[in-house]
């Protein structure tokens, strides 16, 4: 049978949920500029650009899942300033996921618009792109979703439980305001929960010391301040006000 591949044929590709195969068969069929490939280099390149837009899709399913409120932040965008601590070598170790495959946690510490946010999102897009599972909160969001959840619906059930079982959780501005006592033995249960199981990312203004001051109960305090440091990486972010910078460079 003498048949070509059109245009027309795309839909039987979308049914069969692979659209980017399609796409690109038609183009290699249509398109006198290949016509040296052989049929395998052909196939090969077409489930390529098919397996490229699952990996791209499934990326985007993990960053939308994440709530990060800021999907497109990423390493590559980083600024290694000369006057700011910003290490390339160690970025490009965190970048590679070996931190959450051993379940360590990392602890971003600097000064207000020092860049520290920023930083945990572009390494939350980059578990990401290898597929791991995230979340991101700043720690004041977290315990007002908390106080919403009736304390023994399915919601709140299943909230904690997506908390306990991702694979990287961020808590931005971590303990820089005071939280109530309930907020902190809530915290502490999460943490519990991940020990050892997924890695937790912490950014705050403050060292964990001082962690100690917008908590009421000195146990939990400890037991909080354990958690998250005895197993972490700690980088101390320092250099510039990145948004004076950035809104230096943008006029």
């Amino acid at each position: 049978m003498d048949r070509h591949l059109t245009h027309d044929d795309m839909p039987l590709f979308t049914q069969l949920r692979m659209t980017a195969f399609g796409h690109t068969v038609i183009e290699l069929a249509n398109d006198p500029a290949y016509d040296d490939w052989t049929f395998s280099q052909k196939i090969l390149y077409a489930v390529e650009q098919e397996q490229t837009a699952r990996q791209q899709r499934r990326t985007q399913k993990l960053l939308k899942a994440s709530r990060t409120p800021n999907p497109q932040a990423c390493i590559e965008e980083l600024r290694y300033l000369p006057d700011r601590s910003l290490n390339r070598e160690v970025i490009g170790h965190l970048a590679s996921g070996q931190w959450i495959d051993q379940a360590q946690n990392l602890v971003i510490l600097g000064t207000s618009s020092v860049g520290k946010t920023y930083l945990a999102q572009a390494l939350l897009n980059a578990a990401c792109r290898k597929f791991y599972t995230a979340r991101f909160f700043r720690l004041d969001d977290l315990a007002n979703q908390l106080a919403v959840l009736d304390y023994n619906s399915q919601q709140r059930l299943d909230f904690l439980t997506d908390l306990h079982n991702c694979e990287v959780l961020i808590l931005d501005d971590f303990l820089t305001t005071p939280i109530t006592q309930e907020t902190a033995a809530e915290l502490l249960n999460i943490l519990a929960a991940r020990d050892g199981r997924g890695s937790t990312l912490v950014t705050s203004q403050f060292d964990p010391p001082d962690w100690y001051k917008t908590l009421h109960d000195a146990v939990i305090a400890e037991s909080i301040l354990n958690r998250v440091v005895a197993s972490a990486e700690i980088i101390q972010l320092n250099g510039p006000n990145m948004r004076h910078y950035q809104h230096q460079h943008d006029e």
